[in-house]
C-alpha cells in the first residue's frame, strides 16, 4: 500500500497554451483509501490519472508516493496497476495467460505466477474461466479478468479509469459492489475516474470533484453531499440534482426563493448580502395543490420511479424538482405551492459561487 500526495500539479500540453488541462491540484490519498476523481468530460481527471500513471508528464509540481517523488520515473518503476475502460486484453491469449502477463513481464518464478493467478481467479469467479479466449467471454467477466490482472501483481496502487462504463446498468451495480469487495479484502490504495457520481458517492473513502481543471473540492461523501463547497459540486453531486435558484434576503437570516413564496430560515450570517443562490435538495422539499392564485408554479412533467415520483415544476423562468415518496397523482398544468419548512438549505456566493459559511 501507499500514500500519494500532490502538490500543485500542472498539465499544459503546449507551452504557447495559456490554458491548463489540470491546474495546481493539491490533496493527499490516505495510504489504502479509495479516492474517486469526479467531474465531467474533459475536467481533467483523467489527465490526472496518467500523470499519476506516468502515461502523461507532468508541467509543474511533484507527485509523492510513500514519500518520494515519482514524477520522473517511467511508469513500470513506478509501483501500480492499470484497469483501463476497454479492458486491454490480449486477443490472443487466455484468461490465465492475461492474468499472467505482467508477472511473466517481472520474470517472477513460475509456481509463484501460478499461486497468484489461482489467487486472484479465484478472488473474482474466475476459475471455470481460466482456458477461454476473451473473445468467448461477456463484458462483465472481460472486466473482471482486467482487475485479477490488475491484483495479480499486488501493487500499491491501483488505478481505474471508467472501468465499468461499458457495462449495463444491472452489470454495472453487481461489478461496483464487488470492487468495493475487493477493496476492502486487498486494501490497495485506489483511484478511480468516473463522471458518475453514484459511482463514486458508493465507493469512495474520499471524492476529488474536479471542473474545467481545478479541484472544487476534496472530502468524505458525507461531506460531499451535505456540505457542497461550491455550486458547482452541489449541482453535481446528488440524483436528482439540486435545486439551485435565485434568493433574495428579506431579512436577517431568511431567504425567499425569487418569483416564490417560499421563504427559508438561511441559519448564516449573510452580512451585507441582499442577493444569494439557494439551494434545496428535491428529497427534502414537498408539494401540495393548490389554487392557481396560491400557487409557486405549475407541474410541468412527473415522472414515476417506483419508490418515487420526480415532479418537475415550472417556477417562472426556472424549472424545479421535487421527490416524492412512492407514485403522485400529480399531472402537468397542475398549480403547487412547494414547501421548503424545516429543509436543510444551501447558500452560494451569487458571484464567486462559493459556499456562504455558517
Amino acid at each position: 500500500m501507499a500514500e500519494i500526495r500532490l502538490e500543485g500539479v500542472s498539465k499544459k500540453y503546449s507551452p504557447k497554451d495559456s490554458t491548463y488541462a489540470v491546474e495546481h491540484l493539491t490533496y493527499t490519498i490516505p495510504d489504502g483509501d479509495f479516492v474517486s476523481l469526479l467531474g465531467p468530460s474533459g475536467c481533467g481527471k483523467s489527465t490526472t490519472l496518467n500523470m499519476i500513471a506516468g502515461l502523461e508528464s507532468v508541467t509543474d509540481g511533484s507527485i509523492i508516493v510513500d514519500g518520494s517523488a515519482v514524477e520522473d520515473l517511467e511508469p513500470h518503476k513506478r509501483d501500480l496497476a492499470f484497469v483501463f475502460q476497454d479492458y486491454a486484453l490480449y486477443p490472443h491469449l487466455s484468461v490465465a495467460d492475461n492474468i499472467a502477463f505482467g508477472l511473466k513481464m517481472r520474470r517472477m518464478p513460475k509456481a509463484e505466477i501460478r499461486r497468484r493467478v489461482k489467487d486472484a481467479a479465484e478472488r473474482l469467479e474466475l476459475e471455470g474461466l481460466l482456458r477461454r479466449k476473451p473473445k468467448a467471454l461477456s463484458g462483465g467477466q472481460r472486466q473482471r479478468v482486467a482487475l485479477a490482472r490488475a491484483i495479480a501483481r499486488r501493487p500499491g496502487v491501483l488505478l481505474f479509469d471508467e472501468p465499468l462504463s461499458n457495462l449495463d446498468a444491472l452489470l454495472r451495480d453487481r461489478t461496483r459492489a464487488e470492487l468495493k469487495m475487493l477493496h476492502a479484502d486487498i486494501g490497495s490504495t485506489s483511484v478511480y475516474v468516473t463522471h458518475d457520481q453514484e459511482e463514486a458517492m458508493s465507493l469512495s473513502d474520499r471524492i476529488a470533484v474536479m471542473s474545467k481543471g481545478r479541484l472544487e473540492q476534496y472530502g468524505t461523501p458525507s461531506d460531499i453531499y451535505l456540505r457542497p463547497a461550491t455550486e458547482f459540486v452541489a449541482g453535481f453531486v446528488g440524483k436528482p440534482r439540486m435545486n439551485i435558484l435565485d434568493g433574495d434576503v428579506v431579512e436577517r437570516g431568511r431567504v425567499r426563493l425569487r418569483g416564490t413564496r417560499v421563504v427559508v430560515d438561511a441559519g448564516t450570517n449573510l452580512g451585507d448580502r441582499t442577493h444569494v443562490r439557494l439551494g434545496l435538495r428535491p428529497a427534502e422539499c414537498s408539494l401540495s395543490t393548490v389554487s392557481e392564485a396560491d400557487a409557486d408554479g405549475t407541474v410541468v412533467v412527473a415522472e414515476p420511479l417506483g419508490n418515487a415520483t420526480d415532479i418537475l415544476v415550472r417556477i417562472g423562468g426556472d424549472n424545479f424538482i421535487v421527490r416524492a415518496a412512492g407514485f403522485s397523482d400529480l399531472r402537468p398544468g397542475d398549480p403547487v405551492r412547494i414547501d421548503a419548512a424545516g429543509v436543510a438549505v444551501h447558500l452560494f456566493d451569487a458571484e464567486t459561487g462559493d459556499r456562504i459559511s455558517e
